[in-house]
């Protein structure tokens, strides 16, 4: 639906609009955040805008973002949308209330079961993350083959705590052996539902499956909880992460289909996406196929001329 040009960097108190919480996590970490067409929007390295909240489309006019885009500067938006074109993507949801082992797929219960017998489910203090969480934030970084300094770096990681003692909606929840932390979940609370921001795990308990039991535990518990709606498990990710999809689902999450938007900015559009440089970039996919940077950047290229190209859908 058609919404209201107002674009404004947003300093203070952040506006009540849905993920307002979440905006202010990021906020706490030096990320910029804006109101603009009747949303609140963070911004990503490099020079990205992001929309909030994930597990809601949104529908801004293409006057708005262009007005978003001329406005603050950034290189493009990324958003979900039910009207715009684009590529598909989508938002990971459970809403249910009757979640036990049943609602687990069979190859998925072994694993769960041993997890419940290896691990005690508890809340992370800040201790634990300041202490443990470092080490499980690189490892598995590298198993998935990037790199954060947010997540990676002594500094950044305990900004990121902080910013997490200053906000009630964030918490966090782990798998323990002992005082030994073998998996931990960030979550955001807010708008009658519960957020999966990050999940982090030590590849040494890996076989006996500490994430599994985490999503197990979080899951069902937050089923039980009359105050929320449903539990979001992120999005579809601009690049490939092996088993990541087949592993929600096999949790008993539903992939709601979205259209991923990506918008740049006139001048960055008219360097960027065009045919002589997606070629350019897809030769070098070729040539080197692991490598999760040049994947992102030729997805982004792919919607931003797909959103370009279509804008609104025909019927919208």
């Amino acid at each position: 639906m058609p919404t209201t040009v107002c674009n404004s960097v947003v300093k203070g108190a952040i506006p009540k609009l849905p993920g307002a919480g979440l905006a202010n996590f990021f906020a706490l970490r030096g990320r910029q955040i804006i109101e603009a067409c009747g949303a609140l929007w963070y911004s990503i390295p490099p020079r990205f805008l992001m929309g909030l909240p994930y597990h809601q489309p949104l529908e801004p006019t293409p006057e708005g973002i262009r007005a978003l885009l001329r406005s603050n500067g950034a290189f493009g938006v990324r958003f979900q949308s039910q009207q715009w074109s684009g590529i598909p993507g989508g938002v990971y949801v459970y809403r249910g209330r009757d979640y036990d082992l049943k609602s687990v797929h069979i190859k998925h219960r072994p694993r769960v079961r041993k997890g419940l017998q290896t691990f005690e489910i508890r809340p992370v203090e800040e201790d634990d993350l300041l202490n443990q969480g470092l080490q499980l934030n690189r490892e598995t970084m590298k198993r998935q083959g990037h790199y954060d300094p947010e997540f990676g770096e002594a500094s950044h990681w305990v900004r990121f705590l902080r910013a997490m003692r200053d906000c009630p909606e964030i918490g966090a929840i782990g798998a323990f052996d002992g005082k030994r932390l073998c998996a931990f979940m960030i979550t955001c609370r807010e708008d009658r539902w519960l957020n999966i921001l990050h999940q982090m795990s030590r590849q040494d308990d890996l076989k006996s499956f500490p994430n599994h039991v985490l999503t197990y535990c979080v899951t069902k518990a937050a089923s039980e909880d009359p105050s929320l709606d449903g539990i979001s498990y992120g999005l579809v990710p601009l690049k490939s992460i092996e088993g990541l999809h087949e592993y929600k689902l096999r949790f008993g999450y539903q992939l709601i289909p979205c259209t991923c938007v990506v918008v740049l900015r006139s001048q960055v559009d008219l360097l960027l996406n065009n045919r002589l440089v997606r070629g350019g970039v897809q030769l070098l996919r070729h040539l080197r196929p692991d490598d999760q940077r040049l994947e992102m950047v030729e997805t982004i290229l792919r919607g931003a001329a797909l959103s370009s190209s279509g804008g609104l859908k025909e019927n919208s």
